[in-house]
């Protein structure tokens, strides 16, 4: 075996998996009795029977048993025996009279079965406590590890039961001739306040140590404060291994597949915190949000890493609102405002969001100008009756269709309250009455209109072709009086059950490229060929793949 270094607080080395033997001396005549605590993975004891100490030197499975002799005492435990749901096995020692400040040249040795050296460690004990944890036994994979802890306890062995879980009672005899479960209860233990969050606080009864406030009250869990250096994890304590060639560690790959298990569950319960249906009242408060990362701290996650998963899940929330809003075509006030109180509730500051805010408004614009409320433009240039008002006039380029081929025509589009208008920028041009106009419909760089007649009818390419369809459609509304009341819907509205289905079965992301933003309810068949606004005509597209699939109809 390779020569045994002494190792220091806070650091770990294995062990043989067979009997082991924790050896305590100290140079005072002091006495002191060695006891053992055996915990789960929560950091517990399942109950009283696993405290190992002077009047209970054996524990009921026989793995684990402590001995007092002059200069100290002995810790044995067959590790292979140590039932399946114990992770840890303590190792801690206190004093009747005085406090391990009067002991001298304290050595904590652990010795395999052969009785070969396997490591040493020296605690600090210039503390005044009554009590301390020497050092832990701990699985590691398959096999086991010991940490060097030394850390006391002011309270004495009552700190030290309540620490792990174990009950304590309130004694007419001294402590130090007690059993476990009538050691003396010690003095309350003063919380860190109400408005402290759930988290790691440094352990009022265990200097040194850190304890879990669940935000109203104290548990019995506890865990050694460990700092993620260079070498060592800082979630687990063990010795980073280093990558070949590369000069620097890599990360705890025991920690690394434990977040990674942690954060895939996590990612669920933060799809069911953050939303079901959008729209469904009584959705879950900050309180709801704050339990989910009050989890990651309680595992010790990064929080980086839970930032990640949050974000992904919140902004595919935000965008099946989007989505959801414009899947009739028209946006009213209050989805925006839905849209505003969930990005408030998630607390999600990001581009993304910004530009579905962006979006929506947009939206919103557009919705009311279909709907009837119109600009107005000044145009000097124009000979307008007295009546007449212009509510739109941009420089467009006219496609017409003819034998020889496609004829393009630079020119203005002005859209009034009486007609439509065409104006060559060579001169000529055409008008039309909105009363022979059938449909104006947005495509891809450009706007189509349906009319009566081939005069003013056609193709114009623009450079914001939703604005200008908007425009246009709700001035044909108005002079055909077609302009409806706020919330009405026509055939085209989409059910939120149909929605929902469709978002469902798409997995949020467009059906041809899984893109994820710019979603839009999408009828296979076109409703202007007959197509129904049902589940299985319906899909979802991202708004590139719908603007071309408009351009091959």
């Amino acid at each position: 075996m390779s020569a045994v270094t002494m190792l220091p607080k806070g650091a770990n080395v294995g062990v043989p998996t067979g009997v082991v033997r924790a050896v305590v001396r100290s140079g005072s005549a002091l006495p002191l009795d060695v006891c053992a605590v055996l915990l789960t993975g929560a950091g517990t004891v399942r109950s009283d029977d696993d405290f190992v100490f002077f009047n209970q030197p054996r524990h009921r499975s026989g793995a684990v048993e402590v001995a007092a002799d002059d200069d100290g005492g002995t810790l044995t435990v067959a590790l292979a025996a140590v039932e399946p749901d114990i992770t840890s096995v303590v190792l801690a020692g206190s004093v009747d009279d005085g406090t391990f400040a009067g002991l001298g040249g304290l050595l904590i040795q652990v010795v395999d079965d052969a009785g070969r050296l396997v490591a040493e460690f020296r605690p600090d004990s210039t503390e005044p406590v009554a009590t301390m944890v020497f050092g832990e036994l701990y699985r590691r994979g398959t096999g086991w590890k010991f940490r060097a802890v030394g850390q006391g306890w002011s309270s004495g062995l009552a700190g030290l039961a309540r620490s792990y879980g174990i009950s304590v009672d309130e004694p007419d005899e001294p402590e130090s001739v007690l059993p476990a479960s009538t050691v003396p209860r010690p003095a309350p233990v003063p919380d860190p306040g109400p408005a402290r969050p759930a988290d790691w606080y440094p352990d009022p009864e265990a200097p040194g140590r850190l304890r879990w406030w669940d935000g109203a009250t104290w548990t019995t869990h506890s865990r050694p404060p460990l700092v993620d250096t260079a070498t060592a994890c800082g979630r687990c304590g063990d010795r980073k291994r280093r990558r070949p060639f590369a000069g620097r560690p890599a990360p705890c790959a025991t920690c690394d597949e434990e977040i990674r298990r942690l954060l895939w569950d996590w990612q669920h319960k933060v799809t069911q915190v953050i939303g079901a249906t959008p729209g469904i009242p009584g959705a879950p408060g900050p309180a709801a949000v704050e339990a989910l990362w009050a989890e990651l701290r309680f595992h010790a996650v990064p929080r980086a890493a839970g930032e990640a998963v949050f974000r992904s899940a919140g902004l595919g929330h935000l965008q099946r609102i989007v989505t959801f809003a414009f899947g009739d075509g028209v946006i009213e006030d209050s989805e925006v405002a839905f849209f505003e109180n969930e990005a408030r509730r998630l607390g999600l500051h990001d581009p993304a969001v910004e530009e579905m805010r962006r979006r929506l408004r947009r939206g919103l614009e557009l919705s009311r100008i279909r709907g009837g409320q119109l600009p107005r433009v000044q145009s000097a240039t124009l000979h307008l009756e007295l009546d007449e008002f212009v509510h739109l006039d941009v420089g467009t380029v006219q496609v017409r269709q003819l034998a020889s081929g496609p004829r393009e025509t630079p020119g203005r589009l002005v859209a009034s309250s009486r007609k439509l208008r065409f104006l060559g920028r060579t001169g000529g041009g055409n008008e039309i009455a909105w009363q022979k106009i059938v449909e104006v419909t947005a495509g891809h760089a450009s706007v189509d209109i349906s009319a009566t007649t081939s005069r003013g009818g056609g193709r114009y390419r623009v450079d914001d072709p939703d604005y200008v369809a908007a425009v246009l459609s709700g001035a044909l509304r108005v002079a055909r009086r077609l302009v409806i009341a706020p919330g009405a819907r026509d055939s085209r509205a989409v059910p939120q059950a149909v929605k929902a289905e469709v978002w469902q079965r798409d997995g949020g992301a467009c059906v041809q490229c899984r893109a994820t933003e710019y979603l839009e309810f999408d009828h296979i068949i076109p409703h202007s060929r007959g197509g129904a606004t049902s589940v299985t005509n319906l899909q979802l597209l991202c708004r590139r793949c719908n603007q071309e699939k408009g351009a091959r109809i």
